[in-house]
């Protein structure tokens, strides 16, 4: 769900990435960067894929996650998440995350990580903790499970007509709805589909309160999973409201659903006192020093992992922050050349 589309420049950065991880480099290259945080996303972990999260590109297998628990634990100190407002850093830090608080890493995850002994941060939607669906897994789910009917219902709003596939229609209602449409969606689905009253989908308080014994932190990730761009200024208060969550999220950490945010989103996480906010992707930081990077890694393979923390990511940041600038220069002799014609 969260992936971005593959290009050129990526795909080259990503193969000397790999080339020099072969070549033995990778502890010089990591020693280039070693203050700075890595942070790292995941979602659900998982062997066995189920009608909620398949094909929504969140899963990565029990063996995957522990291939890369091993990279981390050779060439990297895992901090706590609380650890990013200290001053001094061990060297090659990186942060463990993941998003939605989905029970599979209570199950899969949680004892790998008391094996290796690494700290982690769940971020968990409201919603999610009190037993309901997430608009995202409910819709996935009736597609997957009832498609004739769930695809009767999407073709009663205009912005899904002629869309046919599970990724089309949960991409544009993530893109698109507002939150006012996707409870009316939900409440149209609910009306000719049944259902699963046990999906035992997410973790409820007493799973989370075991993971707090272990050095798992909890951060907060929006009451329903909405796109916050589409939230009107009501919403965005409303979504960004942890106080039901008091006693379960208490790291001042905060989670953008799919990563997605615009200026009012930013304001209203500062007001609410989060003091690190997660996104996804790189460079975001140009938007709020809050912000923090975080990179999703889908492989068992070492050297890939490594070009996508080390090489890939970083690279895309440095080019990005290069074109902006060159932007923004641009735009400053325009108005010092012509702003007065």
């Amino acid at each position: 769900m969260y992936n971005r589309p593959a290009n050129t420049t990526r795909d080259l950065l990503h193969m000397l990435g790999i080339l020099l991880y072969r070549l033995g480099f990778a502890r010089h290259v990591i020693q280039l960067r070693k203050k700075t945080p890595r942070v790292l996303l995941y979602h659900a972990v998982e062997d066995h894929v189920s009608p909620y999260t398949d094909r929504l590109g969140v899963s990565v297998s029990v063996a995957m996650f522990e291939a890369n628990l091993k990279y981390l634990a050779k060439h990297y100190n895992v901090i706590k998440v609380e650890d990013l407002a200290k001053p001094n850093l061990p060297d090659n830090p990186v942060l463990i995350t993941f998003d939605d608080g989905y029970t599979s890493v209570y199950d899969n995850a949680l004892p790998l990580l008391r094996k290796y002994r690494m700290p982690a941060c769940v971020y968990l939607i409201g919603c999610a903790v009190k037993g309901n669906l997430v608009w995202v897994n409910e819709l996935n789910w009736a597609l997957a499970m009832h498609p004739q009917k769930a695809l009767s219902v999407c073709q009663q709003f205009p912005d899904l007509l002629g869309l046919e596939t599970r990724s089309q229609i949960v991409d544009k209602v993530k893109t698109h709805f507002s939150p006012a449409n996707i409870r009316e969606l939900s409440v149209r689905l609910r009306e000719v589909i049944q259902f699963e009253s046990n999906h035992n989908l997410y973790s409820p308080v007493d799973q989370i309160e075991e993971m707090k014994k272990s050095d798992i932190s909890f951060g907060y990730h929006t009451k329903d999973h909405y796109n916050l761009e589409n939230c009107d200024k009501h919403e965005l208060m409303r979504q960004l409201d942890a106080s039901d969550l008091n006693g379960i999220v208490e790291s001042p950490s905060f989670a953008y659903p799919f990563g997605s945010f615009d200026s009012e989103a930013i304001g209203v996480a500062h007001n609410n006192g989060f003091q690190s906010i997660m996104t996804v992707g790189n460079n975001n930081n140009r938007f709020s020093s809050s912000h923090i990077d975080r990179i999703e890694v889908f492989s068992s393979d070492p050297a890939t992992v490594f070009a996508k923390i080390e090489v890939e990511e970083p690279m895309i940041a440095a080019i990005r922050r290069i074109v902006l600038n060159l932007q923004s220069t641009r735009r400053w002799l325009q108005n010092v050349c012509f702003g007065n014609a």
